[in-house]
């Protein structure tokens, strides 16, 4: 009797592929609160220049990463509402990294957002931060 091993397989990736932490596989979280300072294991930092984001009023967001980070990538992402992504533009200055921005205004009074940070090490191992923050309507 010969067992077909397709269907099995089939639908083991069918579950793999509806996972939601299959998405952010190989990233590095933390369990901070939201707009708070954030400390990674990798030695890494994220902190807000104001914890109190209001929508269409520029920010910073501020960064301490390992001193032989390279190839900075960023951007945003809402989570309450996708409203597209804002790539983010990180300047070194001295010891932290900048980057000014501003989110968008979302018919909701409270909007998460999640910034996804990627870099790779000096000996060329990519890693992944998420930060995640609130931006209050206040208007």
């Amino acid at each position: 009797m010969r067992t077909s091993f397709l269907p099995v397989f089939l639908f083991s990736v069918f579950l793999a592929a509806c996972d939601s932490q299959s998405i952010e596989e190989g990233s590095t979280s933390t369990s901070c609160e939201n707009n708070s300072h954030c400390y990674y294991p990798n030695n890494a930092e994220v902190w807000l220049s104001n914890p109190a984001i209001s929508p269409e009023l520029p920010f910073a967001i501020n960064l301490k990463l390992p001193k032989d980070a390279k190839n900075l990538s960023a951007k945003l992402e809402g989570v309450t509402m996708y409203m597209g992504f804002i790539p983010l533009q990180f300047k070194q200055k001295g010891q932290v990294w900048v980057a000014d921005t501003m989110v968008g205004a979302c018919s909701e009074p409270v909007m998460t957002w999640k910034m996804m940070l990627t870099y790779t090490t000096g000996d060329n191992q990519p890693q992944t931060l998420l930060y995640y923050f609130d931006s209050l309507q206040t208007r």
